[in-house]
Parts: structure tokens; C-alpha cells; sequence
């Protein structure tokens, strides 16, 4: 594969999977290769060496005669998630916590949410106080796999949210502020607490919601 084509299926990956991800493309929606030639204006060829990439995440399916489509999240989907989730976040708040003071203040940029109620600002919002303390662990290798998790988790925030409402935003920024002012404070068994507490909330609204289908909007 030449250079520029590599260049051209790799961005043509990370703008598909960030779609994906952030539920411009909602789970269930097809992908046509037709619409990704005009969209790319590029051959076939790249399109499906990406397109093949994110079938192998896990993201889309093919269907036969009729294109792709994205993968819908399934219970068991979520459940790894959030058990890998728990798993990571906990041991980057233990080491989160002997950064600096300077370091902690970072995450003030989090004790206020979005100005809007657009649903992709909260999704946005809430990756990046995620990432944020995932950054702050001090281990490089730790940070990068707590982060593709938490890049999984948009579509499950996007459930989340979209069912709460204000009050469910509202909620998630109380219990952004508690797990900063625990790690300001070095308190190490509140931050562990209300990150778990923040993750579990969390996990029953989406499980819920896959375990009954017929309420999602």
C-alpha cells in the first residue's frame, strides 16, 4: 500500500470511528460506500481497508448485498466496558492523587459543564474529565488503554444522558466536583468512592436501558 493511500484509509478510520463513537452515526444506521466516495472523495479501496478496521473492533457489521451498518452496543458489550472501566479508573485515581497541586487543578475545567443541553457537548464534556484523570496517572501505558475505553464509552454516555435529562447532566458535573475536590484533598478512599459511585450510577441507567430496548427514544 502506498503512502498516500495508507494516509487516506487511516483518516478515513479515526473520522468514521470518531463518528461512530460520538453517535453521529447512531448504532443501527447504514454505511453505503457510495455516500463514503462522495464524502472522501476517494476510490474503494481505502474506504474498505477502513471500513474492514472498524468491523474488526466491533463497531459495524456487513450485511450482505446491502452495505454496512453500525453495530448496535450489546449488554454484553457494555458490561466488559464498564467492568474494564471500573478496573482502569481505579488504579489511575490512586496515582492521579500524588500528582501536584498544580496537576489537580487541571480538572477545575471540569466543575462546571457544558453551556448548552446539545447532547454532543455533554458527550465531549464528559470523555475529557475522564481522559483528563487518565493523563494524570503518570504512566503512559496505563493512560492509553484508560483512554480507547473511555472513547468506547461515548455511545454508552450517550444512552445515559439522552434518558436523564438536565437532572441526569446536573448529576453528572455533582459528582464530577466530588471526585476533584477528593483528589485535591488527597482523600484517597472518597476519590476511589465517588469514582465508583460515578461509574455504577452510570451502569444501571445504560444496562437498564439494553435490558429494555423498547424505551430508548
Amino acid at each position: 500500500m502506498s503512502e498516500i493511500a495508507e494516509l487516506a484509509r487511516t483518516t478515513i478510520y479515526r473520522l468514521l470511528r470518531a463518528d461512530i463513537l460520538s453517535c453521529l452515526l447512531r448504532p443501527g444506521s447504514q454505511i453505503q460506500e457510495r455516500e463514503l466516495k462522495e464524502r472522501f472523495a476517494v476510490s474503494k479501496s481505502p474506504i474498505r481497508d477502513a471500513l474492514l478496521k472498524l468491523e474488526e473492533q466491533n463497531l459495524i457489521e456487513i450485511l450482505p448485498r446491502k452495505g454496512y451498518r453500525v453495530k448496535p452496543v450489546s449488554l454484553t458489550d457494555a458490561r466488559e466496558l464498564y467492568d474494564m472501566r471500573l478496573i482502569l479508573e481505579r488504579e489511575c485515581v490512586l496515582r492521579a492523587i500524588e500528582q501536584s497541586d498544580d496537576a489537580l487543578r487541571e480538572l477545575d475545567l471540569y466543575r462546571v459543564g457544558p453551556e448548552s443541553d446539545n447532547l454532543a457537548d455533554w458527550i465531549a464534556y464528559n470523555r475529557q474529565f475522564h481522559i483528563t484523570i487518565a493523563d494524570l496517572c503518570g504512566n503512559a501505558r496505563l493512560a492509553a488503554v484508560t483512554r480507547d475505553v473511555i472513547e468506547q464509552f461515548d455511545r454508552l454516555t450517550y444512552t445515559s444522558v439522552s434518558l436523564t435529562g438536565p437532572k441526569g447532566q446536573a448529576r453528572f458535573v455533582s459528582e464530577h466536583v466530588a471526585i476533584i475536590d477528593a483528589l485535591q484533598q488527597r482523600d484517597r478512599r472518597y476519590a476511589l468512592s465517588h469514582a465508583k459511585d460515578h461509574v455504577e450510577d452510570a451502569r444501571r441507567v445504560v444496562l437498564g436501558t439494553l435490558e429494555n430496548p423498547t424505551i430508548v427514544p
